[in-house]
């Protein structure tokens, strides 16, 4: 089950990419690719094919996240939302969503419900599948 659910997953993700690629910048926060780099995606040449496809890009920029792992860590601990589960990625994201000084015009993501107050809030396009 868990293996069809990346797999779609994957699919709208490669579905979702190409339209908004081609016209901006794509930023990567390094948890996210803690997350996605995974044991199981390594294992599909095919999948790190794509993947490297749009992270080889020009336009393509590593975020750094060192600013906000503490916080992020912190909120995970503390729960201030215990009807709303958030991983420490999904986090430290929301944190650089929020950040003032960081630019963000939109997000990608297939999780939309854990982002839209966030980006609603900090005027950050959500695009999703």
């Amino acid at each position: 089950m868990l293996s069809t659910t990346i797999e779609m997953a994957v699919i709208k993700t490669r579905r979702i990419l190409p339209i908004h690629l081609d016209k901006a910048n794509l930023i990567l926060p390094w948890p996210c690719l803690y997350e996605t780099l995974n044991t199981r995606f390594v294992k599909r040449p095919n999948w790190i094919k794509s993947f490297f496809a749009y992270t080889g890009r020009s336009g393509t920029v590593l975020f750094p996240d060192q600013s906000y792992r503490s916080d992020a860590l912190e909120m995970v601990l503390r729960s201030p939302c215990p009807w709303k589960s958030l991983s420490l990625v999904d986090w430290v994201i929301r944190l650089a969503i929020e950040d003032r000084n960081t630019k963000i015009d939109a997000m990608i993501t297939l999780n939309p419900k854990d982002f839209l107050d966030v980006c609603q809030s900090s005027g950050v396009e959500l695009l999703s599948s």
